[in-house]
């Protein structure tokens, strides 16, 4: 339980932190002592609709990605945004075989990780693990990001 329980409680603390302009000792308490409840909710949440996520660590290099894909997914939405309004289509993203449990959460945290760039946008994920394998986003810039290279591997 605790092996569940603590990264949300870290989490959950950290992004209420990070919401601070000026943390303080007595805020950062106030965010400690909140998330207790709420890691706790998570868990339960998770146990409810039958979730088992099993993620990789290896899946924290998604991250390295992100800033110089947003920066230069940026300039290029904008400048495509502005010559042709009605620009984008729709792609599908492949992911790996994998045990279910490992699969669920890899496309949760793929979703919320392509969504940290202006140039793709996730659509849908696959809502049981007998659907295909993949995540259908919505791309506005032509070519590969290097954020979707990672995701795939």
């Amino acid at each position: 339980m605790i092996r569940e329980v603590l990264p949300w409680w870290l989490g959950l603390t950290g992004l209420w932190v990070l919401t601070l302009s000026t943390p303080s000792w007595p805020e950062i308490t106030a965010a400690a002592v909140a998330a207790v409840p709420c890691a706790f909710a998570a868990r339960a949440a998770r146990k409810a609709v039958g979730g088992a996520w099993r993620p990789r660590p290896s899946w924290l290099r998604w991250l390295l990605t992100i800033p110089g894909t947003a920066v230069r997914e940026s300039v290029s939405a904008l400048v495509k945004v502005v010559r042709h309004p009605r620009a984008g289509r729709f792609d599908t993203v492949g992911l790996p075989a994998e045990p279910d449990a490992v699969h669920d959460a890899r496309a949760a945290l793929a979703a919320a990780v392509v969504g940290c760039t202006p140039g793709t946008m996730v659509v849908a994920t696959p809502e049981n693990p007998s659907a295909d394998r993949e995540l259908v986003v919505h791309r506005l810039l032509d070519g590969d990001s290097r954020v979707l290279d990672e995701v795939r591997r």
